[in-house]
């Protein structure tokens, strides 16, 4: 059973509270290209892959995600869960950050994410702030734009301050040796993902049975090995299209694709448009400002 609890939106920022008491896993590749998130479990245990790691998530994980990492939750030892998710726009999260110099979008995401293990008092005031922002957005009195902005900053000074005295990420992670081994295929998919891959040829580079290789991989990540090395391509590919000058055909090549005519459909697959449309689209909201490695 699934239950929305809550959810509610403005331009820039979205939040929504969900409990389910089935076995979920996200059936799709999950990636914000211009979306940050951040994901507060308040019941129940998942498991989180998120760029090449895997974290382990218990009642009162907190957690930062940065836009253009690859993730997804999955089941980790019951079905129950309840949690709160908050998607922030980069125009909007940037609004926020610059009220004050204080902080900056990418010192605070030096990293793929942040992830927080929260006692019981911290539990209690993320919630809070985490159920007034949903109230104020299901209200939306007068003034509620800028309470709503005020509760996403004091979020975020708040989990800069908690990392900033902890080694956060380094309690959520698991110590399944399992575990361990798949963060190196991801990190070996992710480094070589442009070169021709396979399933066969990363399972002779680990020394490992593809069959068992593939189980094991979706098991842990949520991805099949192909899904995953999908995802990383078109990512590369996305980044060439906004960022440089080559043509689609020297994209396709340079992501991986020997056949222009697979890399399109993985392309429109991925991001619901071809490679054209895209450089055209997104050559045009970035005209005037400066392009990093952080935004695609």
């Amino acid at each position: 059973m699934q239950n929305i609890l809550f959810e509610g939106s403005i331009k820039g920022l979205y939040i929504s509270r969900i409990v389910r008491d089935f076995e979920y896993t996200m059936s799709d590749v999950h990636i914000h290209y211009n979306d940050y998130e951040v994901y507060y479990l308040l019941e129940g245990e998942r498991r989180y892959f998120i760029g090449t790691k895997i974290y382990h998530l218990k009642q009162g994980s907190l957690v930062f995600i940065r836009r253009n990492v690859i993730h997804k939750t999955a089941l980790s030892r019951e079905a129950h869960h309840d949690r709160i998710l908050l998607e922030i726009s980069h125009s909007y999260l940037e609004s926020v950050f610059a009220a004050t110099d204080e902080l900056s979008l990418p010192e605070y995401f030096r990293d793929d994410c942040i992830v927080l293990s929260l006692d019981s008092s911290e539990q209690e005031f993320v919630k809070g702030l985490l159920l007034e922002t949903g109230r104020e957005l299901k209200a939306k009195d007068c003034g509620f734009r800028l309470l709503v902005q005020s509760l996403v900053a004091e979020l975020f000074v708040f989990a800069k301050r908690w990392e900033n005295k902890a080694n956060s990420a380094a309690s959520s992670r698991t110590d399944d040796p399992r575990h361990r081994q798949i963060e190196q295929i991801a990190c070996y998919i992710a480094d070589n993902c442009c070169s021709p891959l396979s399933l066969s040829s990363i399972a002779e580079h680990f020394y490992m049975n593809k069959c068992y290789l593939s189980r094991i991989f979706k098991e842990v990540t949520g991805f099949t090995v192909t899904g995953y090395l999908h995802a990383r391509r078109i990512q590369k590919a996305r980044t060439l299209l906004v960022q440089g000058s080559m043509n689609i055909s020297e994209i396709s090549e340079a992501a991986g694709y020997e056949n222009l005519t697979y890399f399109e459909r993985v392309f429109r697959k991925h991001t619901g448009m071809s490679p054209l449309e895209y450089r055209k689209v997104h050559i045009k909201n970035a005209r005037g400002r400066r392009i990093s490695g952080d935004i695609f």
